[in-house]
């Protein structure tokens, strides 16, 4: 939803349920199942995990890195930084072409980090891995360098994420504000054809031979073409898998997976991401959740360990802060804030003036119902929106839950008519923070504007903290964030952000990336 030098190691878990004996076998088609729709597959316009997991098997980045975020030759043959960490070099591999037949040099990465540092789109994410830019210098053909005007500490990791790949400078100028429809990278995998609601299909790319090498294998990918089927529904996704219509689903409906895993007949793949968990922001500006109590009752109010049971079947872990326990810089202290606690919940609501005074169940204080405005995104929230407003009405809350699709959410949110809005955002650093809870972005239609908070200090961290480049005190800024985010309860934790993918018997090779998106390059589909 709703993602820089990072210490923290991402989690992996896979669960392997079916081993049978296959022969390798290169070729073939496989078809995935999406839960929801790319809005663009322009890098310098992308934002939502579906265009994340597209990109990166569309275009490629200037460096890789693995899971233990271990630097690897991407584009780039060789980089370095200058000791104030302010310039980047880049010396470029000059045996790469783009999709279209253009050449790829030093100009495409200057037009592709300008674009980013933009944005293409309203809420991309390009920009927030390059404030401060000033811009990239063409050396020569194949040497460039990236500049910014402050120390840029988490640069070298932001590059080895989707949103800083290189887009093909000729088919940017062909397409024009239709670009991010009609993608153009050096990836491993061609964009084919986009029938919007229905499915996007890639084809291999004939002349790949530049796979990073920590890959398990070289040359071009092993499947000739990816289709990727947008299933909004769970239960659709599900039931594409048993029919043998999609070979991979994300996000799968969790009982049934749970129960097909522990059987034997699929294989199960779980990934405990860093970043930020999957919580609701809560606006501070609208009754009645501008009352700190009322904030935190909110909190105590729900059972983060029997909803993620309830809900997930075990395939994803509770959540008590804003950011997982896997990520770098994480703070034990602000996550340990809140447990679950209904008669604390209770207390606050009372001390807050909330009582129910007609024994219906639901609170009121001077005439009006604590009534919570709560704008849903089903294809992210179905499996607990329902529990966690059953645990909210338990202390006396109503719960008006609006269904909506992702424009509506930002539509919604934008406006603040919201008490609660969910967000999540897998990172390898703390510092995605910043792009939902900068209080500077707040009139400019931002995620951040979702709580309508405002703290100096939280915004001097979130200003000072990508420019620290020690370690450890950029550790200690990130915990202090955490805190006073967690303090004011500005966040309601759901769960940590796990992508599970359930996969059929004769898919090998799959690869989860350091932010749990699957390498389709090293994927292939086996032969009895």
């Amino acid at each position: 939803m709703k993602k820089l030098v990072l210490l923290g190691l991402s989690l992996v878990t896979v669960l392997l349920a079916f081993t049978g004996a296959f022969a390798q076998n290169s070729g073939g088609m496989l078809t995935i199942g999406l839960a929801v729709e790319p809005i663009t597959l322009d890098p310098a316009g992308g934002l939502y995990i579906p265009e994340q997991f597209l990109v990166q098997q569309i275009y490629d980045s200037l460096i890789y890195a693995d899971q233990e975020l271990n630097f690897y030759p991407g584009l780039a043959s060789e980089w370095s930084s200058n000791e104030t960490g302010t310039e980047f070099t880049f010396k470029l591999r000059q045996d790469v072409k783009f999709h279209d037949g253009t050449p790829f040099n030093a100009e495409a990465v200057k037009i592709s980090m300008d674009r980013a540092s933009k944005g293409m789109t309203v809420a991309a994410a390009a920009p927030s891995a390059l404030i401060g830019y000033i811009e990239t210098a063409v050396v020569d053909d194949y040497t460039a360098v990236i500049k910014f005007e402050t120390p840029h500490a988490t640069f070298l990791q932001d590059v080895t994420r989707p949103w800083l790949m290189i887009a093909s400078p000729a088919a940017i100028e062909k397409e024009g504000e239709g670009y991010g429809q009609h993608p153009v990278g050096t990836g491993p995998f061609i964009f084919k054809e986009w029938a919007a609601q229905d499915h996007i299909t890639l084809v291999k790319n004939p002349d790949y031979n530049w796979a990073p090498s920590f890959l398990k294998h070289s040359g071009t990918a092993y499947l000739d073409e990816i289709v990727f089927r947008v299933m909004p529904e769970a239960a659709i996704r599900l039931t594409a898998f048993q029919t043998g219509e999609a070979q991979l689903v994300q996000d799968p409906s969790y009982l049934e997976a749970s129960q097909m895993a522990s059987d034997g007949t699929t294989q199960l793949f779980k990934f405990s991401a860093p970043g930020m968990t999957s919580h609701q922001m809560i606006n501070v500006e609208k009754a009645p959740t501008d009352d700190l109590n009322v904030r935190k009752a909110m909190i105590y109010a729900v059972d983060q360990e029997t909803l993620v049971q309830t809900a997930f079947y075990g395939l994803q872990d509770a959540a008590h802060s804003v950011i997982s326990p896997t990520t770098f810089a994480y703070n034990e202290e602000a996550g340990n804030l809140y447990r679950y606690d209904v008669e604390k919940a209770k207390a606050l609501l009372e001390e807050a003036g909330w009582v129910d005074s007609n024994g219906d169940g639901i609170r009121e204080k001077d005439g009006q119902n604590l009534l919570i405005e709560y704008p849903a995104l089903p294809a992210y929230e179905e499996a607990f929106m329902e529990l966690l407003a059953y645990y909210l009405k338990q202390v006396g809350f109503d719960v008006n839950i609006t269904k909506l699709d992702d424009a509506g959410i930002s539509e919604f949110g934008f406006a603040g008519k919201h008490n609660i809005l969910n967000m999540g955002w897998i990172s390898r650093d703390p510092g995605v923070l910043s792009y939902v809870y900068l209080s500077e972005n707040i009139e400019g239609g931002n995620q951040s504007g979702y709580t309508r908070f405002r703290n100096e200090r939280l915004d001097e961290i979130f200003n000072t903290a990508p420019q620290t480049l020690d370690t450890d005190v950029r550790r200690e800024l990130y915990k202090e964030a955490q805190a006073i985010i967690m303090e004011n309860a500005l966040a309601l934790p759901i769960h940590c952000y796990g992508n599970v993918y359930l996969a059929a018997p004769n898919v090998e090779g799959f690869q989860f990336d350091p932010e749990g998106f699957p390498y389709l390059y090293d994927i292939s589909l086996a032969a009895e």
